[in-house]
């Protein structure tokens, strides 16, 4: 016996169905074997590139911080590890899924551009804000399924902003494919990324993602990757510092087996560590 996805998933759709909430399973099928390849071992050894010049990026603003608390006199720099780590999840998503990172890092600020057509003017908006938002309202409506047709028009701005977050992620999403659709028309050489592998995407009859499902799918892969990448990667360096005798082990074994001159090491350098 098969059982299909309950309408609490019809609340998480915005631009058109994706892969996440998609209810039909012929549907749901099409997808898969189209969107598959694009996390085959190799086509993610190709994303590596990307995600270390995000990290490198990284080290640099942190390295910056700590040269500041120095020159005040200051043995610590005082920051918010999980802003940090935001910023660093939706840079290298957007790198991945967008062919452009959004800037967080290099600014140390939560912002990104937003169309909510590829035709309309531009405006800017705090994309991790409004991923929070948008998942708090779109889970609200998904247990109460009867509230959407409504939700704009209810007293209470939890349900206005986070209506008004649910555009703006997919405004970000479409501002993003937008200029990537249109650099790949004027002949800019395309690189090995998420999106480049969506756009290779083919279903059953070698028909390619149209414009709007090409544009949902890389926006679940932005809604999938960015804060559970951020929350766990802070839970860990929390531990980390917390747990006595790690942070000496883990450090002995990073020196044993990067090069001094190293700030981040290949995943091939690391991957047989303990």
């Amino acid at each position: 016996m098969s059982f299909r996805s309950a309408n609490y998933y019809d609340a998480f759709v915005s631009i058109q169905r994706g892969l996440f909430n998609t209810r039909d399973r012929a549907e749901h099928t099409r997808k898969r074997k189209a969107i598959s390849h694009t996390f085959s071992a190799k086509s993610i050894s190709q994303f590596e590139q990307y995600i270390r010049c995000n990290l490198e990026e990284l080290v640099r603003q942190w390295k910056k911080l700590a040269d500041t608390a120095t020159q005040s006199g200051e043995q610590y720099a005082d920051m918010d590890c999980l802003q940090w780590f935001n910023y660093t999840a939706f840079d290298i998503i957007g790198d991945l899924a967008f062919g452009a990172s959004f800037g967080m890092l290099s600014k140390g600020k939560d912002i990104a551009e937003v169309r909510l057509t590829p035709d309309s003017p531009a405006t800017y908006a705090p994309a991790i804000e409004v991923l929070n938002r948008r998942g708090e309202v779109s889970n609200a409506l998904g247990c109460y399924p009867a509230l959407k047709p409504y939700a704009q028009y209810l007293p209470d701005p939890f349900f206005r902003n986070g209506l008004k977050a649910v555009e703006n992620l997919a405004g970000i999403a479409v501002a993003r494919v937008n200029q990537r659709l249109a650099a790949q028309e004027k002949g800019v050489p395309q690189r090995n990324d998420l999106l480049a592998r969506l756009m290779e995407a083919k279903d059953e009859n070698g028909d390619p993602l149209g414009r709007e499902e090409l544009t949902a799918e890389a926006l679940t892969q932005l809604i999938a990757g960015s804060d559970t990448t951020s929350n766990t990667s802070c839970a860990l360096l929390y531990w980390c510092l917390k747990t006595k005798g790690v942070m000496e082990k883990l450090q002995s074994e990073i020196d044993e087996a990067v090069p001094d001159d190293t700030d981040i090491p290949s995943f091939h350098t690391v991957k047989d560590l303990p």
